[in-house]
């Protein structure tokens, strides 16, 4: 099949990751991918660094957007348009509907928020939704106008030779922080933009509860945002500059995966999956992580970790008592993580294969 990956942002969200992960997973299929992209973004070398990945670039507005889809489709021969930012939809929509070829459009929905009246009212006239988890899918299922035949549910995967168990790259990282075995390390991984980001508030004052009992347990935020500079303000009004870390964003994120010891995912606002949850435990890391949303999805409680009330302190703090105390448990949680990504197929390959197969559904039509 010949597909065009359409998205508009590529700065390096789990979005964005979600969507080079397909066109890589697609291409390894045998299938020929065009991926049309901001010059701007951040991630545009890692998509150029794809082999036989084609990257196109669009700037401008949504006019601009839309024809040059068009266009695209037209001399790439595309027989599927897919889009994976909201601000997308319509331009790929439209394009697919104007393309002289006619290609199909798709469109995933990555988030819990409510569409648009208009979206409500139209996808499903225009092309194909797919839902990023069981929750989204429920939810689209009440909003969506038209023929619910054209929503599927089909989930994402991760890169687990990237995210992999590596003693190796473990040492590595600690070491360049100063760090040895003797710490526990407990991350937060995502935007931390304000009002809540993603639960990185709640992350520091549990953490700063259980560091005061056991000093070797360490905390890293990793991820930039409007609620940074709080963030930092209160760890140094609490003296915990050397045990709780802002270390930014990071396209290493297999690095920070390598080297802590539990992921913590306390979201407080909507989850309509929580991808880095699933890089985790690829890793073989245990996972404490907010009970809404799609969360519960991706890991069984209490095999894999633990499930949360969001925005309670004091559960969370517990939790991450329990594993911060018990070494043997972290090792089995995680090894049985990594077997549950790979069971479920919840890997690069496994999404490309699930996409295919509703592409190709959508084609025989």
């Amino acid at each position: 099949m010949r597909i065009i990956q359409v998205n508009s942002f590529f700065n390096g969200g789990g979005v964005d990751s979600q969507t080079l992960e397909l066109c890589i997973g697609l291409i390894a299929q045998g299938h020929e991918v065009l991926l049309a992209i901001p010059s701007a973004g951040r991630w545009a070398p890692l998509a150029e660094a794809v082999p036989g990945l084609r990257v196109e670039y669009v700037d401008g507005g949504k006019l601009r957007w839309g024809l040059r889809l068009r266009r695209l489709a037209q001399d790439f021969g595309a027989q599927l348009l897919h889009a994976h930012h909201g601000r997308d939809y319509w331009t790929t929509a439209v394009a697919a509907r104007l393309a002289s070829n006619r290609p199909r459009a798709v469109v995933t929905r990555h988030l819990m928020t409510p569409l648009s009246a208009t979206s409500a009212r139209f996808l499903l006239r225009l092309g194909y939704v797919t839902a990023v988890s069981r929750a989204v899918f429920e939810q689209l299922s009440g909003q969506l106008g038209g023929d619910l035949r054209r929503l599927q549910l089909v989930y994402s995967g991760v890169d687990t030779q990237r995210f992999k168990p590596d003693p190796a790259l473990r040492a590595r990282a600690r070491r360049d922080l100063g760090w040895d075995e003797s710490q526990v390390v407990f991350a937060v991984i995502g935007g931390a933009d304000l009002p809540d980001g993603k639960g990185q508030r709640e992350f520091v004052e549990a953490g700063e509860r259980l560091i005061r009992e056991q000093p070797e347990v360490r905390l890293l935020i990793v991820g930039e945002g409007t609620l940074i500079p709080e963030l930092q303000q209160r760890i140094a009004a609490l003296g915990l500059q050397q045990s709780i870390l802002c270390v930014g964003f990071t396209q290493d994120v297999e690095r920070i995966d390598a080297m802590i010891d539990v992921l913590v995912h306390p979201a407080v606002g909507t989850e309509a999956l929580g991808l880095v949850i699933w890089e985790a435990m690829a890793a073989a890391k245990p996972v404490i992580a907010s009970r809404l949303g799609g969360i519960p999805e991706t890991f069984v409680d209490p095999d894999h970790g633990r499930l949360v009330r969001a925005q309670d302190v004091e559960e969370l703090y517990v939790a991450m008592k329990f594993y911060a105390a018990n070494r043997p448990l972290r090792e089995r949680s995680g090894a049985a993580a990594r077997e549950f990504i790979l069971s479920h197929d919840y890997t690069r390959s496994g999404q490309a294969t699930r996409f295919a197969k509703f592409y190709e559904s959508i084609l025989q039509q």
